[in-house]
Order: C-alpha cells, then structure tokens, then sequence
C-alpha cells in the first residue's frame, strides 16, 4: 500500500511539474515552430489597394480561405485587412512613412531608403457610409506582389489572463501569433518586405477573437547595380 501510495504521489508530481513546464515554455516553444513553419490562412489581393494617411487598405482573398481568422466570420473582413504603420510597444512609433510624390506614386521609405509601392489610379475603394473617402492606389507595369496571412501551428495557453472586451468578460485560455507578409517585387530588382505581427487571443465564448497587427519589420532592396 505504501508503495502505491509513493507511486502515486510521484505521478502526480511529475504532472504537475510537467504542467508548470508546459506554461513556462509553451510561448516560446510556438516562436520557435513559427520560425521554421506557420499555417496559411489566405492570400489577400496586393492591388489595388487603399492608403487614407493612416492605415492601408488591402483588398479580399484571392482564393479559398483556410478556416475562420475571427470567430464563426467566414472569409476575412475589411477590418482585418486594414493594416497601419506602427511598430510594436513600448515605442508604439512609425515604423515606416508613405507619401504621394508630384507624380502620383505612392512612396515607401524607412531606414534612409525608398521604394514606389504604387501610383494612384484617380479612383477611391468604397468606404462606410460617413468615412472619409479612400484614394485607390494601383502597382506599377510589372510589378509583382503578394500578401498573404498566416498563425501559428502551436497556440500558448494563458490561465491568468482575463478578457476585459469580449462579450461577458469570458477569461483568455489561449494565444497565438498571426502575421501578415507582403512582397513587392519591381522589374528592376527591387525589393521590399514588410511583416505585420501580433498576438491573437482565444476565449471559449467568442472564440479567436480579433488579432493586433504591428509592422514589425520593413525591408528595402535596392535594384542590383543602384546605389544604396
């Protein structure tokens, strides 16, 4: 009896320890799999797109969607297609500036260099009724884009958060990263790659909940042979 008892006891310390374990690294554990892997929700359409001096305006999948982003949503709304230009905490500052030029184009820059994203088509994308209207912005001939988001394929379970914004204030079980990657490639060589990222919480009432995006990362590449 006594043994069992040791047994038992053992067990169930290892689970607990074992549990312990799984919430102090499960976060990081997720970080590392998105390094190497993350799961592709949809492939949004580059262009035409939206830029109103604040956030960028990006247009619907171009293909069936994985699974729902926010909640029971099928698809992926206007909302979570609007995507602005801070950077993540604590600055919370610009990540990155865009301005029409003279010549319409609309231009990149961040880190003391410049990329033409678009040029504006005289046209404007259709907004609520009471917002300002949105100026419409097309790639240039040749220009070659994606934009596609993806989560993570390991989710962090978080027993100590509560959720102070959803529908009855149902606790926050579990998290997971959500990123959104666009490319922008010109017939020159040119480059540029932007990554906007945030974590996205889960609840057992509203189920994934709406997911914060940041510009995380703004990357220029000069065409071969110009000068940086």
């Amino acid at each position: 009896m006594r043994t069992v008892m040791i047994r038992s006891g053992a067990a169930i310390v290892a689970v607990v320890l074992f549990g312990l374990l799984w919430l102090a690294t499960a976060r990081r554990l997720s970080e590392l799999v998105d390094g190497v892997a993350a799961v592709r929700l949809a492939s949004l359409s580059p262009s035409p797109f939206g830029w109103n001096g604040t956030w960028l305006q990006f247009g619907a999948p171009t293909g069936d969607v994985g699974e729902n982003l926010v909640g029971r949503m099928p698809g992926i709304d206007r909302q979570f297609r609007s995507l602005d230009l801070t950077r993540p905490g604590p600055s919370y500052g610009s990540a990155a500036e865009l301005a029409v030029d003279a010549r319409g184009r609309l231009v990149l820059s961040a880190d003391g260099k410049s990329f033409v994203l678009a040029v504006r088509t005289g046209s404007h994308l259709p907004v609520d009724a009471g917002d300002p209207e949105m100026p419409e912005f097309a790639a240039e001939p040749g220009d070659s884009a994606s934009l596609v988001i993806e989560r993570s394929w390991l989710a962090w379970p978080t027993p100590f958060e509560i959720n102070v914004v959803g529908m009855g204030g149902t606790a926050t079980t579990w998290k997971r990263r959500v990123c959104y990657r666009l490319s922008w490639v010109k017939p020159s060589g040119a480059r540029l790659s932007m990554v906007w990222a945030g974590e996205q919480p889960y609840d057992a009432v509203n189920l994934w909940r709406a997911p914060e995006a940041f510009l995380e990362t703004v990357e220029i590449r000069q065409a071969p042979g110009s000068l940086e």
